[in-house]
């Protein structure tokens, strides 16, 4: 397999797209009465795509703003199942009996995938047309689509003047409170943030100095860190008025104020992660699968839809101009956060993750 994202190549073959194949054919796009529509060049396929994600609501949004209007436009059924993982793609493959044709794997997963040489299928580009999909997001065997941002957050109704920056943030002095911490490293991008508060251009966080984001962690009392260890938690901690300052994502907060919380938030100084999309080799379904890649990566109204409905990012610039401005601007896909936000290295981190996590589970013992 090719090397990480930042050396992915943006010149990829594209081929005819949906329409240049339909209009190639004068008998097709007679006898076709959708031959132009670009996603039903192909025709359709009677057995489902199995594509699978996180479950909960996160599937049900998939469905409803990118599986219906897909299956609307091609006529292929797709099937949602749950609790994606590399561990359970691996069974399978290993097992020979392949059920998903489209597993979603986080970026660290997706890096390890290929450390360990997981069979893959190599995407057909083609098929999958990527002047929509930026450059960062492409990779021979997935597609970086969805993008999740993580930021500082307030309590509004105990933080009158917010923090701009992390070094604010981390600042015990002009912040003597509470602050929840995200200890999972591989889901939080907290040693990023301690860096960043430290001095450390956005563009120059890796390899990541341990060592020194712990100095910057360490200058925090004890009583002023409340850790959490799963992305719902931050929120009940502030909410709930046990912690004033935190470091959520900004779907999470989107939710929670909907349901009546106060939080605040800044997109400056975010970082963004992600997740691919990947067809494991032999997927009996791997040539539609490929389609719906393109479909999420394409078709504007419906990845609008979803950032909508999510504000998470999805690797479709064309569905950015369909957002209105203040939405625009927010979700960790828009070009007008590229200047303001750092994108995780999964590739270090798959390298790193289980050296960094031991010594800062060291840390925290004795900073507790």
């Amino acid at each position: 397999m090719n090397d990480t994202r930042d050396k992915s190549n943006p010149s990829r073959p594209k081929g005819l797209n949906r329409r240049q194949f339909a209009l190639g054919s004068a008998a097709a796009a007679a006898a076709l009465p959708f031959a132009a529509s670009p996603f039903r060049a192909f025709g359709a396929s009677n057995r489902p795509v199995n594509f699978a994600s996180f479950g909960g609501y996160y599937n049900e949004t998939i469905d409803k703003t990118i599986i219906q209007p897909f299956q609307k436009e091609t006529g292929i059924n797709v099937r949602m199942a749950s609790n994606t993982s590399l561990a359970s793609l691996k069974g399978q493959i290993n097992a020979n009996a392949i059920q998903w044709d489209i597993a979603e794997l986080t970026g660290s997963e997706f890096q390890i995938a290929k450390q360990q040489k997981i069979p893959l299928e190599p995407l057909d580009f083609d098929i999958i047309r990527t002047e929509n999909i930026p450059d960062y997001a492409i990779d021979d065997y997935g597609i970086k689509y969805a993008f999740f941002l993580e930021v500082m957050a307030w309590n509004r109704k105990q933080i009158a003047t917010p923090p701009k920056t992390w070094a604010e943030f981390f600042d015990p002095k002009a912040y003597q409170a509470t602050r929840s911490l995200y200890t999972t490293l591989s889901d939080s991008m907290l040693l990023e943030f301690a860096l960043i508060a430290d001095g450390v251009a956005l563009d120059q966080l890796y390899p990541l100095d341990v060592d020194r984001a712990l100095a910057v962690l360490s200058q925090l009392p004890p009583e002023q860190i409340l850790w959490y260890e799963t992305n719902q938690q931050v929120i009940q901690q502030m909410q709930s008025g046990q912690s004033d300052l935190g470091m959520p994502f900004t779907g999470r907060i989107r939710v929670a104020n909907q349901g009546g919380a106060d939080i605040g938030h800044t997109a400056n100084q975010g970082g963004a992660t992600g997740d691919y999309l990947v067809i494991p080799k032999g997927a009996p379904n791997a040539k539609q699968a490929m389609k719906l890649i393109d479909f999420i990566c394409n078709d504007g109204p419906s990845a609008a839809a979803f950032m909508r409905a999510t504000y998470y990012g999805l690797s479709n610039k064309k569905a950015i101009s369909l957002l209105d401005d203040e939405l625009a601007q927010q979700v960790p896909t828009s070009p007008a956060l590229q200047d303001t936000i750092f994108r995780k290295d999964d590739a270090w981190w798959a390298e790193n993750l289980d050296r960094v996590t031991q010594q800062f589970r060291g840390w925290q013992v004795l900073h507790a």
